[in-house]
C-alpha cells in the first residue's frame, strides 16, 4: 500500500497545470503577506519621524509597548482623560493640523507632541473610542463599553439580517467569558497572519485543481480500463489514491500556512502569542489569545480544505473530464464571495470556504434551529468535517462502480 500510495503522489505531482496552480497560489500568498509589511506607514514614536515599510513595524511595536500592561478602569479614565486634553490642545493650535510629526516636535517641543499628535493619531486610542462611545453616556470601562458595542451590533442585525433571542443570548453569554480588565501589548506577527489566514482559502483551489486528475485522469487516460479489473485496482488503488489526495492536501496546506506565518514572524517577531484576541478588536466576543485564535482559524481552514478535497474527489470519480472537477471547486469559492453582497443569502455564503474563513473568529454569525446555536466556526466544522467523512466514501464507490461498468 505504501508503494501505491507514493505513486499516486507522484502522479498528482505530475500534473502540471495543478502545480503551476500550487505555485501562483503560494506565491500570492506570499506576496500579500509581503505587500501588507512593505506597505505600512506610520511615525516613530520617539521621533515623529515618517516610517514606511519593514522598518515601519518596529514603530508599531514601539506604539503598543507604551499602551502594554493591564487596561483597569483607573487606566481608562487616565487616557480618556489624556485624549480630551489632546483635542482640546489641538484645537487651540490649528496650524498644527498641515505639520508632519517631525514638524511638530520642532516647532511645539516632544512634550506637546506626546501630549496631542501622538494620541491623536494612535490607534490604540481609536479603538479605545469605537467601544467606551458606544455606551449613552460614554462607558468608564472596558467591559462596559465592549458589553455595549456587542449589544449595539446585535441591534443592528448581520447585515440588517436579526438575530433571534436565542443567538443573542448564545452572544451575550459567549462574551461573559471574556476576562475583565484585558491586558494590552504588541503581537504583530500573530495579529497580521489572523487578518491574512483567510487569503489561504486560495490554496484550497489550487489544490482542488491539483487533485482534479486523481480517478477523471485515469478515464482520460484510458488506463482504467487496464487496472481497474485487476484486484488491486478494485480493492487497494480507490483508498490509494484517496490517501495520497489527503496527504498532499496536508503538505500544501501547512506549507501555505508555515509561509504566511513565517514571513510575518520574521519581519515582526512573535511577541504577544499570549495576548488577548481584544487588542485587535475590545468588542470581539472569543475569548481565546492572540495566538490560540490564529491557530483555530488555521485548523479550521485545514478542515475545510479536506472537506473540499474530498468533493473533488467525489467529482474525479463520477465526471470523466477533469477540467469540470476543477471549476466546480473554484466556482463554490468564488460565487460566496460575490453572493455576500445579497443580504438574504449571507448566512448561505459565509459557509463557502474563503467567506467563511474571513469571518470566523471576527464577526457574529451564527445558527439558530429553536433554542440549539452554533457559530459559524462551529457550523463549518460540522459541514466540512461530515463532507470529509462521506464523500470520500462515495469517491472510492464510484470509482469502484465505473470500474464494473
Amino acid at each position: 500500500m505504501g508503494n501505491l500510495i507514493r505513486f499516486e503522489l507522484r502522479k498528482i505531482l505530475g500534473n502540471r497545470s495543478g502545480m503551476i496552480a500550487c505555485a501562483l497560489t503560494l506565491v500570492l500568498v506570499s506576496g500579500m503577506a509581503v505587500l501588507n509589511l512593505a506597505s505600512a506607514v506610520t511615525n516613530d514614536y520617539a521621533s515623529g519621524k515618517r516610517m514606511e515599510g519593514f522598518a515601519a513595524q518596529q514603530a508599531f511595536h514601539d506604539w503598543a509597548d507604551a499602551h502594554a500592561g493591564t487596561l483597569t478602569d483607573e487606566r481608562m479614565a487616565q487616557d480618556v482623560a489624556a485624549l480630551e486634553r489632546a483635542r482640546e490642545l489641538r484645537a487651540q493650535n490649528e496650524e498644527m493640523e498641515h505639520l508632519s510629526g517631525e514638524e511638530v516636535i520642532a516647532t511645539y517641543g516632544a512634550d506637546f507632541y506626546h501630549a496631542t499628535y501622538a494620541l491623536v493619531c494612535d490607534d490604540y486610542y481609536d479603538k479605545l473610542e469605537n467601544a467606551l462611545e458606544a455606551a449613552v453616556p460614554q462607558a468608564t470601562s472596558l467591559r462596559e463599553g465592549a458589553r455595549a458595542r456587542l449589544e449595539l451590533d446585535l441591534d443592528l442585525g448581520l447585515m440588517n439580517v436579526p438575530y433571534t433571542q436565542a443567538e443573542r443570548d448564545y452572544w451575550l453569554e459567549k462574551a461573559s467569558q471574556v476576562a475583565w480588565p484585558t491586558e494590552y501589548g504588541y503581537a504583530g506577527a500573530w495579529e497580521n497572519s489572523f487578518d491574512y489566514a483567510s487569503f489561504l482559502g486560495l490554496a484550497i483551489v489550487a489544490l482542488c485543481i491539483a487533485l482534479s486528475g486523481v480517478f477523471a485522469g485515469e478515464y482520460q487516460t484510458r488506463t482504467a480500463a487496464v487496472v481497474l479489473p485487476t484486484l488491486l485496482g478494485k480493492r487497494a488503488l480507490p483508498i490509494a489514491k484517496v490517501l495520497a489526495a489527503l496527504v498532499f492536501a496536508t503538505a500544501y496546506w501547512w506549507f501555505c500556512a508555515a509561509v504566511l506565518v513565517g514571513i510575518n514572524v520574521a519581519v515582526c517577531g512573535p511577541d504577544g502569542w499570549g495576548l488577548p484576541l481584544q487588542i485587535a478588536d475590545f468588542s470581539n466576543p472569543y475569548a481565546f489569545t492572540m495566538g490560540g485564535a490564529l491557530l483555530r482559524a488555521l485548523l479550521l481552514g485545514y478542515l475545510i480544505s479536506l472537506g473540499m478535497t474530498a468533493l473533488t474527489l467525489l467529482l474525479s470519480a463520477r465526471l470523466r473530464s477533469t477540467m469540470p472537477v476543477a471549476v466546480i471547486p473554484m466556482a463554490v469559492v468564488f460565487l460566496g464571495m460575490f453572493a455576500m453582497f445579497i443580504t438574504p443569502l449571507v448566512k448561505l455564503a459565509v459557509l463557502t470556504p474563503l467567506s467563511g474563513m474571513n469571518w470566523s473568529f471576527r464577526n457574529m454569525v451564527s445558527y439558530a434551529l429553536g433554542p440549539v446555536v452554533m457559530d459559524l466556526p462551529t457550523a463549518l466544522a460540522v459541514l466540512y468535517g461530515a463532507m470529509l467523512v462521506a464523500l470520500t466514501p462515495l469517491a472510492t464507490r464510484a470509482f469502484r462502480r465505473h470500474q464494473v461498468a
